[in-house]
């Protein structure tokens, strides 16, 4: 046999002695020790010894289960008894090891990828070689909402990009892009000029639908055409008559005409497609003027009907239009149809202006910083949206209840309190969001590349984070920028937050490094599995229990 230290010796070519020692190896297995030819003979005479033991011990049990068995039998009929029953037994083991093969099924897809690319294994990427002029990290600002936020910014090699578009452009929905612009200008047109006051539905006649189906039209070409016609309105002024039966004659407004229309297709209660576009304005006239102001624009429109509605809530206007085509309750599994050219346009005076560049930063582990910033705040927010989602269905079916007691003409009384209970639920949901707003920080797990500020100290918040990034988290905060006193006045900061944040610092590494160790520890050897020759004889035992059962 092969000496341990020799084995020792011939295993260091591959791996460290202690390596191999903690494998805990069995040194006499395998061919090392296979000219035990006396053992393997003595191992055969007890598995013989063993096999005939087997015999005498289940001969009379096997006898008396047999009578056992036809005495049940012959005293069945073939209505009250089997020949052959199921030992209960065996369908609670065959359905246990059903369970096992199911739970053993691994799912194609990964319901989350948090266990793979969480934050702790984003630290690691900076240690990686990668092309450092190709990621960056900015700090932007955007005036007209007081915001800021720090993007972690990524340019694409010539090399990489797209291959450019063209032909005729088909949509099913609308992308998150778009849906983010319709957000933005809605608010920007909040913020700077009073908000939307306006929606409108506008509907086509089976003739206009043939039309855009036909390829003759499409619908933003149609739409184009009618804001054409009530810009000019809108600017040059009108004439009609009111509610009273007195013409009158209204000036116009030498302001920019402000909207946002999304068009969609899906399909009707008959499966039919059913285009129809929505639209947001700042437009609004007097109560007297409603009716000849709807009907001039519905003659605009000449299409099919025109349906309009006053905006309650100008300041919150662009969600109006995102839950109208389904988005909003949806996503993007909302059915919004296929629909040829534009979907959506926006004023070019209600596009909310860009972002503007304050600095630039070498990325380093901005991304991992960034994403454990969205953790921390889902989980802050996680029993918040369970009472969001708690007080939601108490409303609803507060709403149901109210709906019942209408119809059952029940006491005024009690729908009144039907009515105070739903109002007491809206304060609260309105309470729990504006605590989530006033937080001001915004950040997501699913998003590593974006944390934004809102609010009036969003510009203290954003520099104490970039502080608190270089101090407790290890970010390089190296600047971007040519400039010597720009570099100087940074690296100052840089040392002053690295003295503020050292004990977080300190107490970061070390519980990553216990983890990473906890990670790489070997795992544990394997306990001392029985030998073949113990199994068979528990076997054994075991199904002369089960027999002896059974004969009772």
């Amino acid at each position: 046999m092969l000496p341990i230290n020799d084995l020792l010796y011939v295993a260091g070519a591959v791996q460290p002695h202690d390596k191999t020692k903690m494998n805990i190896a069995s040194y006499d297995a395998g061919f090392f020790g296979s000219n035990s030819a006396e053992w393997l003979k003595h191992e055969q005479q007890k598995l013989n010894q063993f096999a005939q033991l087997h015999y005498v011990r289940t001969k009379a049990i096997a006898k008396h289960a047999r009578e056992a068995a036809a005495r049940s039998d012959g005293g069945n009929r073939l209505v009250q008894g089997r020949k052959s029953p199921t030992h209960p037994k065996v369908v609670s083991i065959s359905s246990r090891v059903g369970r096992l093969r199911k739970a053993q099924r691994r799912d194609i897809e990964l319901v989350s990828t948090e266990s793979h690319y969480n934050h702790d294994g984003l630290y690691d990427l900076p240690d990686a070689p990668t092309d450092k002029r190709l990621s960056t990290v900015r700090l932007m600002h955007r005036e007209w909402s007081g915001s800021y936020r720090i993007l972690h910014h990524t340019q694409t090699r010539p090399g990489d990009a797209p291959d450019p578009q063209s032909g005729e452009r088909y949509t099913e929905k609308l992308t998150q892009r778009a849906v983010t612009k319709i957000f933005e200008s809605g608010a920007y047109v909040a913020a700077c000029e009073g908000g939307f006051t306006t929606f409108l539905t506008l509907t086509f006649t089976l003739e206009q639908r043939l039309a855009i189906f036909g390829g003759e039209t499409t619908l933003g070409r149609e739409v184009s055409r009618f804001l054409d016609g009530i810009k000019k309105m809108f600017q040059r002024g009108w004439q009609g008559i009111d509610a009273d039966g007195e013409p009158f004659e209204l000036d116009g407004i030498a302001e920019p005409f402000h909207y946002i229309w999304v068009a969609e297709c899906p399909a009707n209660e008959d499966g039919e497609p059913n285009p129809h576009v929505h639209l947001i304005m700042n437009w609004q006239v007097d109560k007297q003027y409603f009716q000849a102001w709807s009907e001039r624009l519905e003659s605009l429109w000449g299409n099919g009907f025109a349906h309009l509605e006053r905006i309650r809530q100008p300041k919150a206007a662009g969600s109006y239009i995102i839950k109208a085509v389904g988005y909003a309750a949806k996503g993007e599994n909302a059915d919004q149809g296929l629909i040829k050219g534009n979907r959506y346009n926006i004023a070019r005076c209600s596009r909310a202006p860009g972002w503007d560049c304050l600095a630039n930063f070498e990325a380093h582990n901005m991304a991992a910083i960034i994403k454990e910033c969205g953790y921390r705040l889902e989980h802050w927010k996680k029993p918040l949206q369970r009472s969001l989602y708690r007080l939601e269905k108490e409303k609803e079916r507060a709403i149901k209840a109210k709906a019942i007691a209408k119809k059952a003409q029940r006491p005024k009384a009690a729908i009144q309190k039907l009515t105070a209970l739903i109002a007491r639920l809206e304060g609260q949901q309105q309470a729990i969001n504006n605590q989530i707003k006033a937080r001001g920080i915004h950040a997501s797990t699913k998003n590593r590349f974006c944390l934004s500020f809102e609010g009036e100290q969003a510009e203290d918040k954003a520099y104490d984070f970039l502080l608190w990034a270089a101090g407790a988290r290890g970010w390089s905060m190296l600047p971007k920028d040519d400039d010597p006193d720009y570099h100087q006045n940074v690296s100052e900061a840089r040392v002053i937050a690295q003295r503020e944040y050292r004990q977080q610092y300190q107490r970061f590494l070390l519980k990553q490094a216990y983890w990473k160790s906890v990670l790489n520890d070997p795992l544990a050897p394997n306990r001392e599995e029985p030998s073949e020759l113990e199994l068979s004889a528990a076997k054994a035992d075991l199904e002369w229990y089960q027999n002896q059962q059974l004969a009772a």
